[in-house]
């Protein structure tokens, strides 16, 4: 007698499978670059066909556009649920620590999207520093709308500050001090300057400049822009007047133009660094030398503090190390200084409260509006120094003023 056949049992998809697509893309791309990512590496994480992942993104450059719009439109959502600066601080500060490397994708791999898509995903980002703004303004009432949105970006930079380091501290504890941070810098006193006067034009002395200067300036700029990948020889060259050709007879290849941009980067902030300690005659005193050099090398040279923040994996090994190790040893010397200042800070908090410092400048010079603003050093100092030594409880302070309830 002939078996029976068992029915078939259709194979239902996952009705979040496109959330799970995103999500395992976010993943590899904060995780390996997006150019270090295929779309066969996100359907071997969530273990579909290619045909599937179609079905939702019409390609990576789709992934990556949604992943970071995904990651804005969650802090929107954060942000837009506040009432008062105290509940904003609270709730980015839980929602930092569970999302913690979001941030990087916009940071990082953003640059790799079309105009239009970055323009888009700009004004989607307008709410959130539009309604910070709103909120600190509303608690500080004597701010002018130029210093209350200075004030907004630099509290989110200081949020997006957990996602450019691995420094492992338990939730609880981030979250605490994300909101220590945050707070100090809403509550930082901002000089009287002028925010809205433009920076003093200097009248500008042609000195000649060899064409391979030319070409490193111009690399620089075009590396940290668009990304080291998506740049060639031809556009460097097209941007100096000349062939990709050319590029040949001043850099063996694109890479070494990266590596010569980015150890010049590391060899100028280290001297500087030296000469000014070099006068320093109280060790009190070297942590506002520090911050001072730290802003100065930034404002000189934006592009460059980029490739050196983005660009190291691209490196070859021995360079990269060498660089990754003057990074933590410039890192080490900020924490050494900090400690001088708070002798009874934790080591890793001192570590965590100086990255948030350098985000908040690095972030600060690549915003057209902040940049252009002729006091911005000295509001950069004054809300960094807030920022890494002012004890007193914020919480507290927002408390006094009517905002909020103690946590």
């Amino acid at each position: 007698m002939p078996r029976e056949r068992e029915p078939m049992t259709a194979v239902r998809r996952p009705r979040d499978r496109k959330q799970q697509i995103l999500t395992a893309a976010s993943e590899l791309f904060r995780e390996h670059g997006y150019h270090n990512i295929s779309v066969s590496d996100v359907t071997a994480r969530v273990d579909i066909t290619t045909s599937a992942l179609y079905r939702h993104y019409r390609n990576k450059n789709s992934l990556l556009y949604h992943a970071v719009l995904a990651g804005i439109e969650s802090l929107n959502e954060s942000v837009g649920g506040a009432t008062d600066l105290y509940t904003l601080l609270t709730t980015l500060s839980a929602t930092s620590v569970e999302r913690r490397g979001l941030p990087l994708l916009w940071q990082r791999e953003a640059r790799y999207l079309d105009d239009d898509q970055r323009e888009m995903l700009r004004k989607k980002l307008r709410f959130s520093t539009s309604r910070i703004s709103e909120l600190v303004q509303a608690h500080r009432s004597d701010l002018s709308d130029s210093d209350s949105r200075l004030l907004a970006y630099s509290i989110l930079a200081v949020f997006s500050s957990s996602s450019s380091h691995r420094i492992s501290m338990p939730p609880r504890q981030m979250e605490a001090l994300l909101f220590d941070l945050s707070a100090r810098v809403s509550l930082s006193p901002i000089g009287s300057a002028d925010p809205d006067v433009p920076a003093a034009r200097t009248e500008v002395i042609s000195i000649p400049v060899s064409r391979r200067e030319q070409l490193l300036t111009a690399a620089i700029q075009l590396f940290d822009e668009r990304g080291y990948r998506t740049v060639s020889n031809e556009d460097i060259g097209a941007a100096c007047g000349t062939t990709g050709q050319n590029v040949y007879n001043h850099f063996d290849t694109k890479l070494d133009i990266l590596s010569t941009a980015i150890t010049r980067g590391f060899d100028r902030r280290d001297l500087a660094v030296r000469q000014a300690l070099s006068q320093v005659g109280d060790s009190s005193q070297t942590l506002d030398i520090l911050l001072g050099v730290h802003i100065a090398f930034a404002l000189e040279d934006g592009h460059l503090i980029g490739l050196m923040a983005t660009e190291l994996a691209e490196l070859p090994d021995n360079t990269r190390k060498a660089c990754v190790q003057a990074q933590r040893d410039y890192l080490e010397l900020w924490v050494r200084a900090l400690s001088e200042v708070r002798p009874g800070l934790d080591a890793t908090e001192a570590k965590f409260t100086v990255s948030a410092a350098m985000t908040l400048i690095g972030n600060a010079i690549r915003i057209g509006s902040v940049r252009r603003r002729a006091d911005l050093a000295d509001r950069l100092t004054e809300i960094c120094i807030a920022l890494m030594t002012e004890t007193s409880d914020p919480a507290a302070s927002l408390v006094d003023a009517g905002v909020g309830a103690t946590p």
